[in-house]
């Protein structure tokens, strides 16, 4: 399993590389094979009609699927492409010629590359977030509906944090990106 080494560049490191010494005290990274990993994890899927609760279940169908992983190897493995718990859930209520679907997805934390000027074990993540989409579809015709989505209704931030054992809780934050409410409207056609 590949790692990744980063590590604060020292005259001697650059030298070994044949590197200038000007670029002592940059960040020096280096991907090494570290030996074994392990991935190990469930998923869980499930739909299912609401028709047992009496005649006004047969329009709704709830739906979930969730992921967890378990990481396992050396510390310097890289699995910063990993997202160790994943949860996604809703409803949809179909009568013709309305569909109307409302889904919320949980992402975990996620780890993301080595940190080094902030210790040891220090990484940047991308924090856990829960998210809710809306979609709804109006069919005119066979050919033709007229459909609707919002995306990220509650607008919640994708937050980026630092830290390490040694980093004071003060120091964690480094990113807010605010990507805002995504609509869009339109007309699907099919010929």
């Amino acid at each position: 399993f590949f790692a990744n080494n980063v590590r604060i560049a020292t005259t001697a490191a650059l030298e070994e590389l044949g590197l200038d010494p000007q670029y002592a005290g940059w960040q020096l990274s280096t991907k090494y094979n570290s030996g074994g990993a392990r991935v190990m994890g469930a998923e869980f899927n499930f739909r299912h009609t609401l028709r047992p609760l009496g005649a006004w279940g047969r329009f709704f169908t709830v739906f979930a699927n969730a992921t967890k992983l378990e990481l396992s190897g050396s510390r310097q493995a890289d699995f910063s492409g990993f997202i160790p718990q994943n949860l996604n859930w809703g409803v949809t209520f179909t009568r013709k010629p309305v569909t109307l679907i409302a889904k919320w997805n949980y992402r975990g934390e996620q780890k993301l590359a080595a940190l080094p000027a902030f210790g040891p074990d220090a990484f940047n993540y991308t924090k856990e977030r829960l998210t809710l989409d809306l979609s709804a579809d109006y069919q005119i015709n066979k050919r033709l509906s007229l459909n609707s989505n919002i995306r990220n209704l509650f607008n919640e931030y994708l937050t980026t944090v630092r830290h390490g054992s040694s980093t004071p809780v003060y120091a964690q934050p480094r990113q807010y990106r605010h990507f805002g409410v995504y609509f869009s409207a339109g007309i699907k056609g099919t010929f």
